[in-house]
């Protein structure tokens, strides 16, 4: 499902296996939409605002990954600068990587 509200690019509704490279190490989520510019991701490991990570993004039922550098731009529940949550989090790309293939 696609929808809009005062964004600039409409989000897509897609559960997609993701993998954000941070300087702890590497933590595993889920996107629950996506649009050109960004995303919301909800991973059980925290990440920080204004963290920057390197985003791997899976396409299901595709051979592709989408590579990415996003910075975390919010989090759920109100959090502070210095606050971590483990949950819900908004990501802005900085920087598009490409898409790779996993083909052999």
């Amino acid at each position: 499902m696609i929808y809009g509200d005062r964004r600039t690019y409409p989000r897509a509704d897609v559960r997609w296996p993701v993998s954000a490279v941070t300087p702890e190490g590497t933590i595993h989520g889920e996107t629950k939409n996506l649009s050109m510019l960004g995303a919301f991701i909800c991973c059980p490991e925290p990440l920080r605002l204004n963290e920057i990570v390197a985003l791997t993004i899976n396409i299901p039922d595709t051979e592709h990954s989408l590579t990415v550098r996003a910075q975390v731009v919010w989090i759920n529940g109100g959090a502070g600068e210095d606050e971590v949550r483990s949950n819900g989090v908004g990501v802005r790309f900085i920087w598009h990587c490409g898409v790779v293939t996993n083909e052999n």
